[in-house]
């Protein structure tokens, strides 16, 4: 059998492999000079977009704290993300002359965004068999509402995004080949995924329905044996983890006591202490309806409508399915496979796990139409070229948005200095909300701001009971509530609370308090309680 003039080689099932770009080494090596300029492309323009600062506009709290890991070592919230504790360890080796939060957010962010959409125009260029479709897929991906937001600040799902879409590249790989490497490598990339964000798991049913399907190729003792080993190195990593955790130079630890006892490690890695929200988004509609809204907003009134057009035209290609619908089928079936816990995970911030959903719906959509229309190919470039003209538009639209943005916590040094010059007592307890506490955290850790113990007010039972005086301050609007809750738990004392001064720029208000413990009361006399 030939195509393209090229003998097409034989799988080891005994059929005829299909043969495209990736069996010509010219065209291969254009595919990569393409993908790589690509790559070079969203790289400059989600660094020209970044976000001006500490924290971002999804969740300034975890965008703050991953910052501080360029330039000091701690540990974040479960699971661990030790993937993103060896690219801190990395950029405060290099040291470079950057500012650590704009190092630590083009490193984490902007450039996995810029390869997740590099792998896009490869997947796409690959079921279409259409460089300018592959192109499409790329901008309409990378310039997408969610992916342009989050790979312009310190998040971890633009990393987990570039993960997906290269498991996703290597296995369409292989089915169209039935070449083992490419099933191996895919497991080794999908493996190391794991040390960014456990969510990965979903993906584990896809891997067990590819296998069963190949099970003559793939359940062999060599194929067995490298899987398993690239299992452990990826689990290895969480040794890694274990190591930051009781090394004595980290410098705090959210979740966790430190040194932590290997039963809190375990606990700490399984993200235990969110177990509240396991399964809290089956009880309502709104984990659902916060999808669909993502979908909707990708791109406004093209995003979703595309998503349904490419669903129907894969569905109606089933009797003339080849190798590159199998692939389309692929790229589906990653975004059904991390559907269910988008709705099941019942997180405020749900939008932001969004991309795992989001990158392979948009992908498989443009694949599907450019699968579709191969067989009419001025159809096919000339939908092709709208597409790019849509996602070019939307890219330019939203580096107006992106760059409009303001720093969140502008002269936070100073602004925390002069409150804390006002608390009633030396060494305050400084009770302030999440977001505020982790940007205050990356200066703290600098050495940018005056001693005191700065506490969430989940955190702030542990610091009354260090003999310390309960006296300080409570940013922001939380000080009579904060005061009530001290009372309650502790009857002995009676709290007072008084506005502090600030600067008339100052978004939020401060309020200094201080608790005096009561005289104990003399019951001998039948006072009532």
């Amino acid at each position: 059998m030939e195509v393209s003039g090229v003998l097409a080689p034989m799988s080891e099932q005994g059929r005829p492999m299909q043969v495209g770009y990736a069996g010509q080494p010219l065209r291969r090596l254009a595919l990569s000079a393409i993908a790589l300029g690509i790559f070079a492309f969203w790289a400059f323009y989600y660094g020209y977009c970044l976000f001006p600062g500490l924290g971002g506009v999804m969740n300034s709290g975890d965008t703050a704290k991953f910052q501080t890991l360029a330039h000091t070592q701690i540990l974040v919230h479960g699971p661990g993300y030790p993937l993103m504790l060896m690219l801190g360890a990395l950029l405060r080796s290099l040291d470079l002359p950057v500012e650590p939060w704009r190092a630590m957010t083009f490193m984490m962010a902007a450039i996995p965004g810029s390869i997740a959409n590099a792998m896009a125009f490869l997947i796409v260029q690959r079921v279409t068999r259409s460089i300018l479709f592959g192109i499409a897929g790329s901008l309409l991906l990378g310039s997408a509402g969610l992916m342009a937001v989050q790979s312009t600040e310190a998040e971890v799902y633009p990393l987990a995004l570039a993960f997906i879409l290269l498991t996703t590249l290597l296995l369409v790989h292989f089915v169209e080949t039935s070449q083992r490497r490419y099933f191996i490598a895919a497991c080794a990339v999908y493996a190391l995924s794991f040390g960014n964000h456990l969510m990965m798991i979903m993906m584990v049913p896809l891997f067990l329905i590819l296998t069963l399907v190949h099970w003559r190729i793939l359940l062999r003792p060599k194929v067995i044996a490298s899987v398993l080993l690239v299992i452990a190195v990826g689990a290895s990593q969480y040794l890694y983890l274990a190591y930051i955790a009781y090394h004595p130079a980290t410098a705090f630890s959210e979740y966790m006591p430190l040194p932590p006892t290997p039963t809190e490690l375990i606990q700490y890695i399984s993200g235990s202490y969110f177990g509240g929200l396991y399964g809290a988004g089956l009880r309502s509609t709104y984990t659902s309806e916060t999808l669909l809204v993502t979908l909707r907003s990708a791109h406004p009134w093209v995003s979703l409508p595309l998503i349904i057009a490419g669903l129907i035209l894969f569905a109606a290609g089933w009797r003339r399915r080849d190798a590159s619908w199998t692939g389309v089928a692929l790229v589906f079936g990653v975004a059904l496979s991390f559907l269910p816990f988008m709705i099941w995970y019942g997180a405020y911030d749900i939008q932001a796990f969004h991309l795992p959903v989001l990158g392979p719906l948009l992908v498989g959509a443009v694949g599907a139409c450019g699968w579709w229309l191969c067989r009419w190919k001025v159809a096919q470039t000339t939908t092709a070229l709208v597409l790019i003209v849509l996602g070019g538009w939307r890219a330019f639209i939203m580096a107006e948005g992106l760059t409009a943005r303001e720093p969140v916590f502008t002269g936070l040094p100073h602004t925390v200095a002069s409150l804390v010059a006002q608390a009633p007592t030396e060494n305050p307890l400084v009770s302030m909300t999440y977001n505020l506490r982790m940007a205050t955290l990356y200066h703290e850790l600098q050495g940018e701001l005056p001693s005191a113990r700065y506490r969430v007010p989940w955190r702030v039972e542990t610091a009354l009971a260090d003999g310390e005086p309960v006296a300080g301050i409570v940013v922001p609007t939380d000080g009579e509530q904060l005061l009530r809750w001290i009372e309650h738990h502790h009857p002995d004392l009676k709290c007072q609370a008084w506005s502090l001064d600030q600067q008339d720029t100052t978004p939020w208000p401060a309020y200094g308090f201080e608790c005096d413990r009561m005289p104990e009361r003399d019951t001998k006399g039948g006072d009532g309680p």
